[in-house]
Formats: C-alpha cells, structure tokens, sequence
C-alpha cells in the first residue's frame, strides 16, 4: 500500500513559515502572503520550472512597495537565497514529490493549493502548466488558440482538450 503524499497547502504553509523571523507569530497579510510566493516558486523550480522566481517578483515588488517594513517579518531580505534555501528544503524532505503548483493561495485565512501531478515522461512540463492556467483562470479561447499553434490541432480538436482538461480541474 501506498502512503498518501501529504496535502500540498500544509507543505506550502510549513515551507513559508521557515522564511519568517517569528515563524510562531501570526505574521502580516502581506509577509504571509509574500512567504507563500516565494514557496511555491521554490517548488516549481525544483520540479523543473525554473521561470518562477521571475514570474513572481513584479507580485513582490508591488507589495513590498505598498509595505516597506515587510522585510522585518522576514529573518533575511535575500530574496533568491530564501528560494534557494526552500528549494534545498524541498530537495531533502520530499525529494520524490514532483507534483507542480497551479494555483497558490490564501483563501479566507488558510493556505490554498490546486497541484498537478508530475509530468509524464517526455511531456514538456511548462507547456502544459501553460495550457492548464489558461484554462484554470477561464481563458478557453486562449487555450484553444495556444493548442492550435502549439500542438496544429484543429479548432474541433482543441476544443475537444479544453475541455477535457477543465473536466480534469473540476471547473464546468
């Protein structure tokens, strides 16, 4: 029998409490929610998807600006050495645990994560993130677009993928 992995959101929230400098303290909306990103760009880039850290800094940096003190709740304001000490982190303590991070969130005070299961071998992994955030954010006619120049299918055969990739995510 296999052991269940555990729930993505209690590892994003165990992994982002390790940036705090009072991981015991209930910290800022801001430094919570800052700590989060960082987290989940650590996961995907230690799943392959090393264009995280730069996908998330303009979210960072606005914050950072609306809160200059953000970074006393932070025991370092080195942004790249704490993703890089949460990718260790995530390397030594679920080495084997290559499920890619969607969706990362704070809803109503608890951690959210909607997760995709590691990529089958010879699937381009970015490619497919792509494809599922579009349709995750409801963007199907981007989608279809993307699958029509990425992937040559017709406009029939897209819309047939779409959908069977919103069927997969639960959205209707």
């Amino acid at each position: 029998m296999t052991a269940q992995p555990r729930k993505m959101s209690e590892i994003m929230k165990e992994m982002s409490e390790r940036l705090l400098r009072h991981p015991s303290e209930v910290p800022s909306s801001e430094a919570a929610h800052v700590a989060l990103f960082f987290a989940n760009a650590a996961w995907n880039e230690s799943v392959g998807l090393g264009d995280s850290r730069e996908g998330y800094r303009n979210v960072w940096e606005t914050i950072e600006a609306e809160n200059p003190e953000l970074w006393n709740e932070f025991k370092s304001n080195d942004i790249n050495a704490m993703i890089d000490e949460l990718i260790q982190y995530k390397k030594n303590h679920y080495p084997d645990d290559q499920r890619r991070i969607l969706l990362c969130g704070i809803s109503d005070g608890k951690v959210r994560v909607e997760w995709l299961k590691a990529a089958a071998p010879g699937v381009d992994s970015r490619w497919e993130m792509q494809l599922y955030g579009l349709v995750r954010i409801g963007d199907r006619e981007q989608a279809i677009r993307f699958l029509q120049e990425t992937r040559g299918m017709s406009n029939k055969e897209a819309a047939k993928r779409v959908a069977a990739v919103a069927a997969e995510l639960g959205i209707k």
